[in-house]
């Protein structure tokens, strides 16, 4: 091939919409990248490892059941939405209409729950602040960018994630700048404002650009089954990610809880360039997938090569910057440098989960990807019951990485079963 040959591919590349659209959520996630690291090791200095880890903890309860706010209905309007633009006001109405009841449902559920499920020290003030943050605030943010998402406008779906971030980097900078002695509940009221005022934006924002909300309470109930596997997808996942940090403290304290929710933190940075490849790609194992799992399979494939090669850069990447822990975030987080070795083939992990859960889902698979999800959930709790008394963060660690690798393993299990019996229905007589 000759370098004229060459720079036609690389311009053809670039100039593609998925190029474009990977692109711009590239860029967001770096930004995004730069502002939630100085958000984050402002509010882990700031705060000390105590709290920090008090605020993780309502953090983590509140990811646990993020996914029953919406109730999957932020996926069901990429579904929709990217195949029929026209059914974007009743997806977007009934979207708001459950983030606004069971938001507030389950925030009042959590926080009369919540001497049994934070550490008795944490204020109930901080943990009704955080809760509304992140159950209503983050569920209405999350179906504004579904819904641009849904609408093909990459581009600003990356811009309203940016502002958010910007947002909390600003309420991180206030806590500095305006309360001499912070505590989680000065932090919460700040935390709370932040997302208050994104979640007014995102509204006004997605009314203005795509239409006005309007809810049709019979679709919405008629689309309960189908969003609910969605929801237990989503909050499986989420207890994969968090229930650990919940359960160290209260099994082991909120200084464990502090060491190795930081060094997970870096975890979340390292996937966020699997974040922007997935969410650019998104809509696109919906198109390819219509036709079955060969489709959606067939387009995950062209994914594997960059896939692979960053598998290997993050685990080499982490071990070679794990040493700089402490000097960026203090020395009382000494530990964490160890957390986050062993913390380390996580992004590896999710590059190939993400792959066949994302041509399972873009199939119409959806239910065998929940049931997976489920049971690599129900088994990373039990694992974490009976590792964290014992090792404190190290078994919460191995809990993490052996239910990933089992969920990895399942989910490329049902693709082959099911990519083998779609080929001999091919094959079978007219």
């Amino acid at each position: 091939m000759n370098p004229a040959e060459i720079k036609v591919k690389v311009t053809n590349l670039f100039q593609s919409s998925l190029a474009q659209d990977t692109l711009w959520m590239l860029f967001s996630k770096l930004f995004n990248i730069v502002m939630q690291a100085a958000y984050f090791i402002i509010i882990a200095r700031i705060l000390g490892k105590d709290n920090y880890g008090s605020f993780v903890a309502i953090t983590a309860i509140a990811n646990l059941v993020f996914p029953f706010v919406p109730l999957g209905s932020e996926h069901l309007m990429v579904k929709n939405v990217s195949t029929n633009r026209a059914t974007f006001s009743t997806n977007w109405g009934n979207g708001l209409v459950l983030a606004a009841v069971n938001g507030t449902f389950l925030t009042i559920l959590l926080f009369l729950l919540s001497p049994w499920l934070f550490p008795g020290n944490v204020s109930w003030l901080a943990i009704l602040l955080i809760l509304i943050a992140d159950l209503i605030g983050l569920a209405i943010l999350d179906l504004g960018c579904k819904a641009l998402m849904a609408g093909g406008m990459i581009n600003k779906n990356a811009q309203l994630g940016i502002l958010n971030t910007c947002s909390k980097l600003l309420a991180a900078l206030s806590l500095v700048v305006f309360f001499p002695t912070p505590t989680v509940v000065s932090w919460g009221y700040l935390y709370f404002a932040s997302s208050l005022v994104i979640a007014i934006v995102t509204i006004l924002l997605i009314t203005k650009m795509m239409g006005l909300p309007r809810p049709i309470f019979s679709e919405l109930k008629s689309n309960l089954v189908q969003g609910f596997y969605f929801s237990i997808s989503t909050s499986a996942n989420n207890i994969n990610a968090n229930l650990d940090k919940s359960m160290l403290s209260k099994m082991s304290g909120v200084g464990a809880t502090g060491i190795y929710a930081s060094a997970y933190r870096f975890i979340d940075v390292g996937n966020t360039p699997l974040m922007a490849l997935f969410g650019a790609t998104y809509t696109r194992f919906f198109q390819h997938g219509a036709s079955g799992i060969r489709g959606s399979l067939n387009f995950g494939k062209r994914l594997l090569p960059i896939l692979t090669f960053y598998a290997i850069a993050s685990v080499i990447g982490f071990w070679i910057l794990s040493p700089y822990v402490p000097v960026i975030l203090g020395a009382e987080y000494q530990e964490a440098v160890v957390a986050l070795l062993w913390l380390s083939p996580l992004p590896a992990i999710a590059c190939f989960q993400f792959l066949a859960a994302d041509v399972l889902t873009g199939s119409g698979n959806q239910k065998s990807r929940s049931i997976v999800q489920v049971g690599s959930a129900m088994v990373n709790v039990v694992l974490n019951i009976i590792l964290i008394p014992h090792f404190s963060w190290k078994g919460a660690a191995c809990a993490t990485i052996i239910s990933d690798s089992l969920r990895l393993v399942c989910l490329w299990l049902i693709v082959y079963l099911l990519y083998r019996r779609e080929g001999k229905q091919d094959y079978l007589p007219g």
